[in-house]
């Protein structure tokens, strides 16, 4: 969260390039200046400044970092409500209307039930978007310049600075510059060195000072800038999805044969991301074919499937030529001309297969018995016209049912057949795979039919999020180093003399002085600096030379 705050708020600090030693004042307006003994009205002198202030333009206010909060916080709003309102394509519409009842309407034309591809929200992202992309020519230079630039300053600027120390060594200038850079390099900086021009002239006066330049963690200062461009990605990719991909729902059985109703022209439901009248993208021109579903359920849990998948392929247009075929499963979806199909879901039809005295018949749920569905299975002359009653029990559907079963009734048109008052009718429960023997008929279950449901889905802009992901954690891990700086300048003990052939570099005596800053955690730079300046004074204490 650090590195996307950063990256917002970033344009706005102006103090993320040049030397911490010098600083700029703004200049004093000319009638503040021009104050004589205090008799100036301090009114007049407010409504002056007041005037010379420049109105802000438009364009400078819609990239200020008041808008980039108000967006992000209605945005995250958004997402809140994404996450506590059930979404259509993840959720199944009739659950939905059912959950909501007369609301459904309205809330749905609030767009609520597909937050993310609803205009409100599209809109928030385009305008935070471009809050972003105008705001980063703030901010992006300066960014840059504080994290690559090389700065180096003299021993009179130094020791100008609050945060410095200073120490002697009787070693030469040359030496010590070499043992001070060694040490910052143990110590984890980027070091930069300038050579003076040491030639002496009268009109080139001899320039004693050695100056270095160390740096840690400069790089932390482009996490913002990381993370920015992560969050820019993520609202091209956003937009990208929202104007070209879709949503859809197929139900299919196993085995019927490919008609124009399992193509993408004809599905159960088919939905744009946006509304159809802007919407950019295209209908697969392909269709579906089912070869087989297996649902499989737990054995210590009968109720719950521990597995379901389908052999699904995809044909040309026309039906003939074979695209892709695979075993579609959950989290295993067949994925192909970037569209996902995920298997989602399953549901009987009300097709049963049964047997009746041995023969295989096809029984369909057609009617209701006390508002309950059933099939009636007509037994013909033979039986007097008698039929059979068959009440289905599935499981998941049911309450209780462990196990696909049928509760089976004769009926001769007048009544069922052996009822008597105020006591059940004789009947047959038989599950899956189970036999049954009532008034001399035998009835065999052998399954039902059931259809699967697949969602199908098209996000182009998938690749493209999880990669804004992956840099938005890159720019919020660099946020949390510190960027250390410091600046060295060694020069000899006592002025040199006037000599041309002098070489102030060779001469015993050395005066180190150094300055630090960072962007944040001074406790620790404190630290860090004052075990620095032990080891460097231990070190430029010896006349050993460095090799």
């Amino acid at each position: 969260m650090n590195g996307v705050v950063a990256a917002v708020s970033s344009h706005f600090d102006s103090n993320t390039m040049g030397n911490p030693l010098f600083s700029a004042t703004s200049p004093v307006p000319p009638s503040a200046s021009s104050t004589t003994e205090g008799s100036r009205d301090k009114k007049a002198l407010k409504a002056t400044c007041q005037a010379s202030k420049p109105k802000p333009s438009l364009l400078a206010v819609f990239k200020t970092i008041q808008l980039a909060i108000v967006l992000l916080s209605l945005l995250a709003i958004g997402v809140m409500v994404g996450v506590f309102m059930p979404q259509e394509g993840l959720v199944e519409l009739s659950q939905i209307k059912a959950q909501f009842g007369q609301w459904y309407r309205p809330l749905r034309a609030m767009g609520l039930f597909s937050v993310y591809s609803s205009p409100w929200f599209i809109a928030l992202e385009v305008l935070f978007f471009f809050n972003l992309l105008f705001g980063s020519f703030m901010w992006l230079r300066p960014a840059w310049f504080a994290a690559t630039r090389v700065v180096y300053s003299g021993p009179e600027h130094i020791t100008a600075d609050k945060h410095h120390f200073v120490m002697e060594s009787p070693l030469p200038a040359s030496e010590a510059q070499a043992i001070a850079v060694n040490t910052l390099k143990k110590h984890g900086f980027w070091t930069h060195i300038e050579t003076p021009d040491l030639k002496v002239s009268s009109n080139n006066p001899i320039k004693t000072a050695l100056r270095a330049y160390g740096h840690q963690w400069s790089i932390s200062r482009l996490g913002p800038v990381v993370a920015h461009v992560g969050i820019l990605l993520l609202l091209i990719g956003s937009l990208m999805g929202a104007f070209t991909g879709f949503k859809a729902q197929q139900l299919m059985v196993p085995g019927d044969p490919v008609q124009s109703k399992a193509s993408f022209n004809g599905l159960d439901t088919f939905t744009p991301n946006v509304n159809a009248s802007v919407w950019l993208g295209s209908r697969p021109d392909w269709q579906l074919k089912l070869h087989r579903f297996d649902i499989e359920f737990y054995k210590t849990d009968p109720t719950t499937p521990k597995q379901y998948e389908s052999d699904l392929e995809i044909l040309s247009a026309d039906g003939k030529q074979s695209l892709a075929r695979q075993v579609v499963s959950v989290n295993h979806p067949l994925s192909y001309d970037g569209v996902m199909l995920y298997q989602a879901s399953f549901a009987p039809t009300g097709k049963l297969f049964i047997s009746v005295n041995g023969k295989p018949v096809v029984a369909q749920v057609n009617s209701q018995f006390n508002n309950r569905p059933i099939a009636m299975v007509p037994l013909g002359n033979i039986n007097n016209n008698r039929s059979l009653f068959v009440f289905p029990f599935f499981v998941q559907k049911d309450p209780g049912v462990t196990k696909n079963s049928l509760r089976v009734f004769v009926h001769d048109g007048k009544g069922f057949v052996g009822a008597k008052k105020g006591k059940m009718p004789p009947n047959i429960m038989v599950g899956q795979g189970e036999f049954g023997n009532i008034n001399g008929i035998t009835v065999g279950y052998q399954k039902p039919e059931l259809a699967t449901g697949f969602q199908i889905k098209k996000a182009p802009e998938t690749g493209l999020v999880y990669l804004a992901f992956l840099i938005i954690s890159v720019g919020t891990a660099l946020c949390f180093f510190a960027q250390r700086r410091l600046w060295v300048a060694i020069e000899p003990l006592s002025e040199a003399p006037h000599d041309p052939l002098y070489d102030p570099l060779l001469k015993t005596g050395a005066c180190l002085s150094l300055s630090y800053t960072t962007n944040k955690a001074w406790i620790g730079c404190h630290q860090d600096m004052q075990r620095l300046k032990t080891e460097l004074e231990k070190n430029l204490s010896t006349e050993k030379k460095i090799s």
